[in-house]
């Protein structure tokens, strides 16, 4: 399921090949208030945070904070998936934006899928293009697709596009089923969904395994126990064609969000790891996380694209900054 700052997290999206030229004037958001630049971390500054961190890590810490630390520990864990059906029973399809930047944020992977391509010359393949997103909440990266029609030339073949969306959620994916762009689709048996623990494997009527040209993972893992996200990189790997792709951006360390969190009263459930007022979850990754889990000794990817996207926001009418930071990166299933 999508983590609960990923809110802030729609306002970075934008073209690669934008933010060179925008970096230096800065840049609007949707509302045309807030406006962004590159944020520049430098060793001082994320000593500063980690002092900081250290520092309040006795007021954070859950496990410390009474005889029933560990107890609420595990039951964060246990209650994880109820927690996340009441996030979605809460807000329905409210609380997200559609996300319409994948090609931009992704040119590679979903350039073709956004261009019409309906006078290319192009083979004609029996083959669809699947993209399965992991973590797909009530479905703001799936059912843009979508909405770009039913065919695609890829790699000079001209294939169907087929869409799998897939949450721990229960919720999630009934309203997802629900939705008039999926209901079409589905008709035509190139959307599909399903419910799926990905700390668990795949389940096997799903018949998923090996089936995905493109894999997204957004904002979904830093929702699971870290002792949890190596075999949960395994089987979102086992999705994945040879030769497919595992797109990924999630939250990055000393973010923002996890200054808040990291000296707020009994917040921190491990390293990086804390609890939120809804009873979910969130962690924060370093560059080095993403190639333990997902490189060749963790779920046996190769690194394509590994970074950090670090932006200070500014709200000309508050007076205010944010500073956020994300990971991202993009994976290749070895052919």
């Amino acid at each position: 399921a999508a983590s609960y700052y990923v809110l802030y997290a729609e306002l970075a999206a934008s073209a690669e090949q934008q933010q060179q030229h925008q970096q230096q004037q800065g840049n609007k958001n949707e509302d045309g208030h807030d406006a962004w630049a590159e944020d520049d971390w430098t060793e001082e500054r994320m000593g500063d945070a980690r002092s900081t961190l250290a520092q309040n890590e006795a007021l954070c810490d859950v496990a410390s904070s009474s005889a029933k630390g560990s107890y609420l520990v595990r039951q964060y864990e246990e209650n994880a998936g109820k927690n996340w059906d009441a996030f979605y029973s809460r807000h329905q399809t409210n609380f997200f934006k559609d996300r319409h930047y994948l090609h931009k944020t992704f040119p590679e992977e979903f350039g073709p899928l956004y261009r019409d391509s309906s006078k290319d010359e192009a083979i004609a393949s029996d083959h669809d293009f699947t993209v399965m997103e992991i973590g797909c909440g009530v479905g703001n990266t799936v059912l843009p697709l979508l909405e770009r029609g039913e065919e695609a030339v890829v790699s000079g073949e001209r294939r169907r596009i087929n869409v799998w969306g897939l949450d721990f959620a229960s919720v999630a994916i009934d309203l997802l089923r629900k939705d008039e762009r999926f209901v079409g689709a589905s008709a035509n048996g190139r959307a599909h969904a399903g419910v799926w623990d990905i700390t668990l494997p795949p389940p096997p009527e799903y018949g998923i395994e090996k089936i995905s040209d493109v894999s997204i993972l957004l904002f979904c893992l830093s929702a699971i126990s870290p002792e949890k996200m190596a075999e949960a990189a395994r089987y979102a790997a086992s999705t994945l064609k040879p030769g497919g792709m595992l797109v990924f951006r999630d939250y990055g360390r000393y973010d923002e969000a996890q200054m808040k969190l990291g000296t707020s009263r009994c917040k921190r459930l491990g390293d990086n790891f804390y609890a939120k007022s809804d009873g979910t979850r969130c962690y924060y990754f370093e560059l080095d996380d993403l190639r333990r889990i997902f490189g060749e000794e963790g779920a046996g990817l190769e690194v394509v694209e590994l970074k950090y996207l670090r932006r200070v926001y500014g709200n000309r009418s508050e007076d205010a900054e944010r500073r956020r930071v994300w990971v991202q990166a993009r994976f290749r299933r070895p052919a």
